[in-house]
């Protein structure tokens, strides 16, 4: 069954990741065999703080990971487009929206005042929010002692598994 979900463009291609994993390894052969769509929760924050030289009026975009729960800063503003996937390609979110709520204006604040050196922070409001999925690619390497990677479709970084 197909339904429809909120995701990212896939910009690296079947044919591509494989011939990318041929090059570092030549002696395997590397298929990657399907695209799952991980789950995440995006938010975007206007943001209103005191800096040393200039205050800050702006928005500060922030991902949350809807399985696992882990925040992130997004520095630009991602391109969605509505996709039909297959059910059995689409990971379950196990965070559920209004955590991942909590977890991103955590995460937004230590930002603020870890990295970004605000001195104080005044005004932070969630502007929107929404559920995406993001492809990445299950690829396998045929060499029984090699390694299996997860790539992301988007930019092309790779994990093991």
């Amino acid at each position: 069954m197909k339904e429809q979900v909120l995701t990212q463009s896939i910009k690296f291609e079947k044919k591509e990741i494989e011939r990318s994993f041929m090059k570092l390894q030549p002696n395997a052969t590397f298929s990657a065999d399907r695209i799952i769509y991980y789950p995440y929760y995006y938010f975007i924050y206007n943001v209103k703080a005191k800096r040393l030289f200039l205050p800050m009026d702006e928005k500060v975009g922030c991902a949350v990971d809807a399985i696992n729960g882990n925040g992130s800063l997004v520095d630009s503003n991602p391109k969605w487009e509505a996709s039909e996937i297959l059910e059995g390609q689409r990971m379950r979110e196990y965070q559920a929206l209004e955590d991942c709520l909590t977890i991103s204006k955590s995460f937004i604040y230590r930002s603020l005042s870890l990295k970004m050196r605000m001195l104080s922070v005044s005004h932070v409001k969630v502007e929107k929010q929404h559920l995406f999925y993001r492809p990445y690619w299950v690829v396998y390497n045929s060499k029984k002692s090699g390694q299996d990677f997860i790539v992301d479709s988007v930019t092309g970084q790779y994990h093991p598994l």
